[in-house]
């Protein structure tokens, strides 16, 4: 009898191995919310400058000294370039020493015609010789005036030998040398503002009147260091769609004060849309880690159910929409607000598996 009956006792506790009974597992759970849905749409953007300028000299002449580099970057009023103005300043110190003598001409004839009232009061000179006397000294006036609107002139001409940045940016290319003889017109500079950037995405006309100027959107540059997307917003919409793409632009500013980012670079641009018109927007929704999705496009959840015994966790098939921020919509009506969903420890559940819930969120 002990002989038969060990082999059945072994039997038995390989089956309780293999099969051992229900544990308790410890999962993570949160409830399904009613919540408007706030969508985002994620498109890729361009990084451009606002502004970007072909600077070219004001006056003709020989490149006398170039101060600024490509990649150089430069503050607004700086001195980028200058021209041989030798002539020019030789032409100012001319027309500065008439003006000198003009002065002192003029001076003198305001004395004379001072003198010949005082005299003419007295009839010692004649009224013909006094009202002389008054011409000339409006005429030596006249003259002053004029050779000081000439200085003004020739120092503005001196001036123009040198450029100076119009707005702070970037040097992006340099298109003359020092001894170069360059026309007034002729492009020797290019110069790129870079702080801020514009973003340029195209959003797709179904989207039209969801996405206005304010619209907050975070931008994600290629290259990013730390892989952290910045915080900005639509500066304009552009009031056309292209007919081909069936989109329509959207201009986004992006601040740009350490330069690390350059014109030309690659975006991703998450727009967190508005509500779409006529709609409350109020939806079923519960964390995107609480779907479970399966190769065949079906989707389904874990729901924590309470009975005498405890909780315990079933499967509940559902059909998904569109994902609002962390949140996934639900667009079955197997759920119900408040239900608890497991959002931590679903990989290994089998239905009807007793639960330990830790609520979250």
């Amino acid at each position: 009898m002990m002989m038969h009956a060990m082999p059945i006792l072994l039997s038995a506790a390989l089956l309780a191995a293999a099969f051992p009974a229900a544990a308790q597992t410890r999962v993570k759970v949160t409830a399904v919310v009613a919540a408007p849905v706030r969508q985002a749409l994620h498109l890729p953007g361009t990084l451009v400058s606002p502004r970007s300028s072909a600077l070219s000299a004001q006056v003709e002449g020989r490149v006398d000294s170039l101060l600024a580099e490509a990649g150089d970057r430069v503050e607004e009023g700086q001195l980028l370039l200058r021209l041989d103005d030798a002539v020019a300043r030789l032409e100012l110190e001319r027309l500065e020493h008439a003006l000198a003598e003009a002065e002192h001409l003029h001076r003198d004839a305001q004395r004379l015609a001072r003198e010949a009232e005082a005299l003419a009061g007295v009839q010692s000179v004649s009224q013909s010789r006094y009202r002389t006397q008054l011409a000339q000294a409006a005429i030596e006036e006249a003259k002053v005036r004029q050779l000081r609107a000439s200085v003004a002139i020739q120092r503005e001409q001196v001036a123009r030998h040198g450029l100076t940045a119009p707005f702070a940016g970037v040097v992006t290319e340099r298109r003359t040398e020092r001894g170069q003889w360059v026309g007034s017109g002729g492009s020797v500079l290019q110069l790129t503002a870079t702080d801020p950037l514009r973003v340029v995405v195209d959003v797709p006309e179904r989207q039209h009147g969801r996405v206005k100027a304010g619209t907050r959107v975070t931008v994600l540059a290629a290259g990013a260091e730390d892989g952290a997307g910045i915080d900005a917003a639509v500066e304009r919409v552009v009031p056309a769609a292209d007919p081909v793409s069936r989109s329509f632009r959207v201009h986004i500013a992006l601040p740009n004060p350490d330069g690390r980012l350059m014109p030309g670079m690659s975006a991703r641009v998450s727009v967190a849309l508005g509500p779409a018109p006529g709609t409350a927007e109020i939806a079923l929704q519960v964390p995107a880690d609480a779907v479970q999705r399966h190769p065949d496009g079906s989707a389904r959840v874990w729901v924590v159910q309470r009975g005498g015994d405890g909780a315990v966790a079933r499967p509940v098939a559902v059909r998904t929409g569109r994902h609002s921020g962390d949140r996934v919509e639900i667009l079955s009506h197997e759920l119900r607000p408040d239900d608890l969903v497991v959002v931590q420890g679903n990989e290994g559940l089998r239905p009807d598996q007793p639960v330990v819930p830790d609520m979250v969120g």
